[in-house]
């Protein structure tokens, strides 16, 4: 042991009360205490020398309120233990401790590259009558998702889905129907996601040292997942690029992005009425989106797409939404319209859909109550949908919404040209958020007499997590038709999350 260590000025250190850090101009200022002696420790990892006083202290020190406490508080929140994804190369994803020294690039920027790896695996036993036949069977369903992150703007993601496809193919087996029973397998690389992602201010941080220009600018190319109006409008993995200016303030809007974007393969046309059906259509899609937080309490979104197909298959699209609050309600009204150039086809036709999503907290719980409806007057039809994304009304409720995975129906499905409906149904919350159950019921009719369309059906979902990533889920659902057989559903699905 040093003889430092052997002191009494080392051995009486733990009596002295600890002062702040003080500047030389401030210790010279201070030099009518001088009955204050400072001593200096060294400190641990080279920190420079921390200064302890005995009390009392300063009178300086007493009235600068402006100074760092020297205890440390108690952190307020439970450390929650991470989960580490199913392979990660590089920093830790959400870990702890020191990051890695970066890459600089030519242009000045600092990457740090990490490699992410994760997924779920579902698999369901699925009982159906969809009014033809009795079907039965086990469906399974791997999603695979890759993000190499180069820093904390830019990025490469691919999705795969390596064991089903988009069109009702799956790997499993067929109970039912008799004649066409036996194991299934849609082993496939087709890759359902391929893009990378940026931000050009970042990328040359040179442009704007300062970072007081408006060179902020998000932009992506490859394969990617389109959305407009919650899906309503436009829902599908597109080969395109876009660009996004984000964080622009007008007059009346504290937050404004704009986003263009072209697409030019991979767009499936129409509404799915055809199911199973992928069209990879020659089709070019335009599309700019607008969307703002105003100063009126609410969020608006506008889009404007384009669709230029051959022949009689060119469109416009139309999107407007606005999202608020009144009291304890909450409110979307949404209208979307589909306009041909040439008159209607196959897959562009002329309508208008209007929604309105109304939902509210009973009692100022967890539990909510909603009550979606919807007006479609005329045929309108989405810019593009994927195969397995059901109908423009599939964010209506789970009554309207593909499960994603097999053959298994979607209760209120059908043409929606010319009808209206609604769906009401109560979300309940148990074991704080580990269990949730949801009632449904919804109906809809066509708004043209002749028609024998109207369609009465209800629903129920479970779902209940076991530990961090394992869940359980039960649905189930009675639909009947006008002039039709009642349909019928049960299907239990588990599924990991990696």
């Amino acid at each position: 042991m040093s003889k430092f260590n052997k002191s009494p000025l080392r051995l009486s250190m733990a009596r002295w009360l600890p002062a702040l850090l003080i500047s030389a101009g401030a210790l010279a200022d201070s030099a009518k205490d001088s009955a204050i002696q400072p001593a200096t420790a060294i400190a641990e990892e080279g920190r420079r020398a921390v200064e302890f006083y005995r009390d009392p202290l300063p009178s300086y020190a007493v009235a600068d309120a402006s100074r760092l406490s020297a205890k440390t508080p108690a952190y307020p929140a439970v450390q929650v233990e991470r989960l580490p994804p199913l392979f990660e190369l590089g920093d830790p994803f959400l870990g702890n401790g020191p990051i890695r020294p970066g890459i600089e690039t030519p242009t000045g920027q600092m990457l740090q590259p990490w490699f992410l790896l994760y997924g779920s695996l579902r698999s369901a036993l699925q009982s159906f009558e969809d009014g033809r036949d009795h079907n039965i069977e086990w469906a399974n369903r791997l999603d695979l998702n890759g993000n190499l992150n180069l820093s904390g703007t830019e990025r490469v993601l691919f999705s795969l889905r390596p064991i089903d496809g988009q069109s009702g193919k799956y790997s499993g087996y067929n109970f039912q129907p008799g004649d066409d029973e036996g194991w299934r397998e849609d082993f496939n690389t087709r890759l359902t996601k391929l893009y990378f992602e940026g931000e050009l201010g970042e990328i040359f941080p040179g442009l704007d040292p300062g970072d007081s220009s408006s060179y902020d600018v998000g932009f992506s190319v490859g394969r990617q997942q389109l959305t407009a109006q919650d899906g309503i409008l436009l829902n599908d993995n597109i080969d395109a690029v876009g660009l996004t200016r984000n964080s622009l303030m007008l007059p009346g809007i504290s937050n404004l992005r704009l986003t263009g974007y072209y697409g030019w393969n991979h767009v499936n046309r129409g509404n799915n009425d055809n199911r199973y059906r992928v069209d990879n259509h020659s089709a070019r899609l335009f599309g700019l989106q607008a969307e703002a937080d105003t100063a009126l309490e609410n969020t608006v979104a506008l889009d404007l797409l384009h669709v230029g197909g051959e022949g009689r298959d060119g469109a416009w699209y139309f999107g407007a939404a606005s999202t608020q609050r009144f009291g304890e309600l909450n409110s979307t009204f949404r209208a979307n319209a589909s306009i041909p150039e040439r008159g209607q086809s196959e897959n562009a036709g002329r309508g208008v859909l209007l929604l309105s999503q109304l939902s509210t907290a009973l009692g100022g719980g967890d539990n909510n109550l909603y009550c979606n409806t919807f007006v479609n007057i005329g045929r309108f039809t989405s810019a593009a949908r994927g195969p397995d994304m059901g109908s423009p009304l599939a964010s209506l409720g789970i009554l309207h919404g593909p499960v994603g995975m097999g053959r298994y129906g979607v209760p209120l499905d059908g043409r929606i040209e010319d009808t209206v409906g609604a769906s009401v149904g109560y979300q309940l919350f148990m074991d704080g958020i580990a269990s949730q159950l949801i009632f449904e019921a919804g109906a809809r009719t066509s708004t043209r007499g002749e028609r024998d369309e109207g369609m009465l059906g209800f629903g129920a979902r479970y779902q209940h997590a076991f530990g961090k990533r394992y869940l359980l889920r039960l649905d189930t659902f009675v639909a009947g038709k006008e002039a039709s057989d009642v349909n019928y559903g049960f299907r239990t699905e588990w599924s990991v999350k990696f």
